[in-house]
């Protein structure tokens, strides 16, 4: 009965894909005419780099020091509303790799040679992401702490904001060496 509930998630995630990959995409040029460094600003993502505050927030040493010093009606109220931010922040997170993507599929549309490895590790990433994060906020519905799986979401984020840095720094050193006196 358990793989049954884990297959269908997984099962819905990979028609999504699917269908993501069907979508028709922009045109170079249109990409090309749409995409500067001030359009991209409005997408770079945020919220990840919140994560050491959410990190003390959720920590056991918290919770430790709220039992010893709060009554139990505060300590519930205080994980009540500890889970609440949390969950923003997973929010938060998933709008942050929404953006990224967005980003990333800029990018692709103005890298010179993308090839197909790029876009399955796009992929790749995309599921684990998914996957990840559907796993994070059950845990955190049935009110327990993930923050391992809360920092490994915030890393990917991180990472892959890191990679976009990289990708759209290659782009622009690109198209300055082809046209003297542009700057994307």
């Amino acid at each position: 009965m358990n793989e049954f509930w884990v297959a269908i998630p997984l099962a819905i995630a990979l028609f999504v894909v699917m269908l993501w990959l069907l979508r028709p995409g922009p045109s170079s040029a249109d990409a090309a005419k749409t995409s500067t460094y001030n359009e991209l600003a409005g997408h770079w993502p945020a919220h990840y780099r919140y994560f050491p505050q959410i990190r003390q927030a959720l920590s056991s040493a918290d919770e430790v020091y709220l039992r010893k010093n709060a009554s139990a009606e505060v300590s519930r109220r205080v994980r009540r509303e500890r889970s609440a931010i949390a969950r923003k922040f997973l929010s938060g997170l998933r709008e942050d790799f929404v953006n990224l993507e967005q980003i990333g599929r800029m990018v692709a549309a103005l890298s010179p040679a993308l090839d197909r490895e790029h876009e399955t590790e796009r992929l790749a990433l995309n599921l684990k992401f998914q996957f990840l994060y559907a796993l994070v906020w059950l845990k955190l519905s049935s009110g327990s702490v993930p923050i391992q799986q809360v920092e490994e979401l915030t890393g990917l984020v991180g990472r892959l904001a890191l990679r976009m840095e990289q990708s759209m720094a290659q782009i622009n050193a690109f198209a300055s060496s082809q046209t003297p006196g542009l700057n994307v």
